[in-house]
């Protein structure tokens, strides 16, 4: 009847149940649609109905079970001895323990990334007692081998490894998933010569290179920066079997996450070649790097020479081109990570926000629990948001994410420190509707009918569904939303204190002096600034100002119109940077502090700048000496010194060459372990400089006095900073 039905369905162009017209005629699409949903709707029922057949042919011959029978069967599985159930083997350490505690030897003190060298070589001199013991015994467990080789691994201990290897490989233990584990420790360390040598050892026992071990070795080479040396063992094994996609991806991540940012772009070349010569199809993971390398703006390598010269801007364009890709022509599955870093690139570019936003109302509306946006998710499309001044979407997301904390429902919804600074962003680049200016002349007319009446108590600042129609509306909403913040500090995450996971950092309070610079009069605003870095909420939640902070402070004196307060709050800014220059500029710490090239750039043209409006034409002179002093431009390597480069390793980066710059820079990286908190190499040197752009107002001062050696010295200046790389 199903198969009859579908079949006049399909001929006849209507539902088999209308066999008559129907009065009022619709338009051609709608019926289109319905026809559609009713025969999807039979097919189903005609799959459903096979299924069935299925089931009744496969148990038809099938003897019918009994109560009895069912009563048996559960009696016989919960009653089984405890021989029969899989008891899990025992964890390397206490097999270890236990070994150590049937030949009567003290217990080995486990290792702590605390130990002092007297408790390491304690625990070396105990280790070597147990070896003395094991070379005359067999039939040890393989997890007692395993914790002794992965001991000596973390304690460096060569000898020990390489004793227990042959005494396991002696005992018959299979030693290739061990040789694996000890290399993997080594490689954590970044011990690349112990890597590469039990490598040889794992050939010498007869045992050939897996997939794991080649990602391992690949892992030693990142983790000691030596990125150069892990791109040439990927390609030593492109000519028979390529590494696994891992190792590419372990090295693209290292390269894009690597702070000197002019070797980002050979993560294209890299991520090209792997598809060109080793891996066609990348995986979800990789893919979600490159479009977050397309949302970082990163440029591809036969592009330099165009990009170079503008800032980095998000490569909406291409992104949209790999999700195409990826789930169109390959068919991989996007996960949360792609969606995240589609979303991310997209509310980077104003003309590409709509997109933004499509792709959340989508996960939104998806049945997929795995895909539902979190707070990550929430924060990209915010940076749109603030970009756009979009506040009514910035505020439906805040609401969304306060909602799911007073509902406690979604954790990972919880508002963080980069909400409110994307939301407080928004508020500064918004546009209210009535501006300053309307403002003023509607209060000159209703003046004259406001006299006469008593003044009432202005109410407390509120959230309406409205949006704030003037600046003063505005920095109402944004002053209450700060006091909550500051309130619910120290609290518990509960519907009371919904904003009490929200961290107060110098992040969060720089967006906020943003709202107070974009929308309170030009007369007030430094007064307000200093007031807060002072007094205010930095002093409330106990922030210490940083460089950002001080660069806020100095870009307002360099523009305000009242001169001595100018002046007085600049000489004080700038004693407290040239301290934090002085203390931080070449320390590990100076990241903390949100020191870079750029904000030192940015610092030193700001103080010149606001000496130039000043007329203190030798003041800002003498800092561009200093400058040069302390920043001297680096040296452009001639043709002659590329010639003496021809000795670097050939690499083939085919489809896509890297400039040859690029690939010498990759060379000279110095080596170095990655430390702990996530760093892949060591800061990169400050490269700050001084162009015209930033000495231009200084440039117009001395040509007004005729003053030629400061303009010799502004134009030698930009010359000697434009000629670096």
């Amino acid at each position: 009847m199903l198969r009859w039905a579908v079949r006049r369905c399909l001929s006849t162009g209507r539902a088999a149940y209308a066999r008559y017209p129907r009065r009022h005629q619709r338009p051609m699409q709608v019926r289109e649609a319905e026809l559609r949903r009713d025969i999807a709707q039979l097919e189903r029922q005609l799959q459903d109905t096979d299924k069935r057949a299925q089931v009744e042919q496969l148990t038809r011959h099938l003897p019918p079970l009994d109560e009895a029978t069912l009563d048996a069967i559960y009696q016989d599985l919960v009653s089984s001895p405890p021989s029969e159930l899989s008891i899990p083997p025992p964890s390397p350490k206490v097999s270890l323990a236990q070994l150590t505690a049937e030949l009567g030897l003290p217990p080995i003190p486990a290792d702590a990334s605390a130990d002092t060298p007297a408790v390491a070589d304690a625990r070396r001199t105990q280790r070597a007692q147990l070896l003395a013991c094991l070379s005359d015994r067999s039939n040890i467990p393989a997890p007692a081998w395993t914790a002794l080789a992965i001991q000596s691994a973390r304690d460096c201990d060569t000898e020990h490894v390489q004793q227990a290897l042959s005494l396991a490989a002696r005992d018959g233990v299979p030693v290739a998933p061990l040789f694996q584990k000890v290399m993997d420790v080594y490689a954590s360390a970044g011990h690349v010569h112990a890597v590469l040598e039990l490598s040889a050892a794992m050939e010498a026992h007869g045992i050939a290179p897996s997939a794991a071990s080649k990602h391992t070795v690949v892992k030693a080479y990142v983790q000691m920066n030596q990125v150069s040396d892990a791109v040439q063992y990927l390609a030593l094994w492109e000519r028979s079997e390529p590494a696994p996609m891992s190792a590419y991806t372990l090295t693209i991540e290292h390269v894009l996450k690597h702070p000197v940012r002019d070797i980002h772009p050979i993560a294209w070349s890299l991520f090209y070649h792997m598809r060109y010569a080793a891996h066609p199809v990348p995986d979800a993971v990789l893919y979600a790097m490159m479009i977050r390398a397309c949302a970082a703006g990163v440029p591809q390598p036969n592009t330099m020479p165009l990009r170079r010269k503008r800032t980095m801007e998000a490569d909406a364009e291409r992104a949209l081109d790999l999700f195409r890709e990826m789930t169109v022509h390959h068919g991989v599955r996007p996960n949360k990570e792609v969606y995240d870093s589609l979303i991310l690139t997209c509310a980077r570019r104003k003309d590409h926000y709509a997109d933004a936003l499509r792709l959340l109302h989508e996960l939104v509306e998806g049945d997929h629990t795995r895909l539902w946006p979190d707070a990550y998710t929430y924060n990209a499309v915010l940076q749109g948001s603030a970009r756009h001044g979009d506040l009514t979407t910035a505020r439906w997301i805040l609401a969304d994410m306060v909602r799911s904390v007073m509902a406690d429902a979604h954790r990972l919804r919880r508002p963080n420190e980069d909400t409110l600074a994307h939301v407080f962003w928004t508020y500064a680049v918004y546009q209210p509707p009535i501006d300053r200016h309307q403002l003023s002349s509607i209060e000159a007319t209703q003046s004259s009918d406001a006299e006469g009446h008593v003044a009432e108590a202005a109410p407390s600042p509120t959230f309406t569904h409205a949006l704030p129609q003037t600046s003063s509306d505005v920095l109402a909403e944004v002053r209450a939303l700060m006091a909550r913040i500051l309130a619910d500090q120290g609290h518990d995450e509960t519907a009371a204190h919904p904003l009490s996971s929200v961290r107060v950092s110098p992040r969060l309070l720089h967006a906020y002096l943003a709202v107070l610079t974009h929308h309170l009069p030009p007369e007030r605003r430094l007064h307000a600034l200093v007031h807060e870095v002072e007094h205010g909420v930095f002093a409330q939640s106990h922030v210490q100002a940083n460089g950002h902070t001080l660069a806020m402070l100095l870009g307002e004196c360099a523009v305000s119109r009242d001169r001595a307060l100018a002046d007085d709050v600049a000489r004080r800014t700038w004693a407290q940077w040239t301290d934090m220059e002085r203390a931080y500029a070449h320390t590990p710490q100076r990241r903390h502090q949100g020191i870079d090239a750029k904000l030192v750039s940015r610092m030193w043209a700001l103080m010149i700048r606001h000496h130039a409006k000043s007329f203190r034409i030798d003041e800002g002179l003498e800092l561009v000496r200093r400058f040069l002093e302390m920043y001297p431009p680096s040296k452009r390597i001639s043709r002659r010194e590329e010639l003496v480069d021809a000795s670097l390793p050939p690499i083939d980066w085919t489809p896509t060459v890297p400039p040859p710059s690029m690939v010498r820079l990759l060379h000279a990286l110095p080596p170095s372990r990655a430390e702990a908190d996530a760093t892949y190499a060591p800061l990169a040197p400050l490269r700050p400089k001084l162009l015209f752009r930033d000495l231009e107002l200084l440039h117009h001062r001395c040509v007004a006095v005729q003053h030629v050696p400061g303009l010799n010295l502004i134009t030698r200046t930009d010359r000697e900073y434009r000629r670096e790389w």
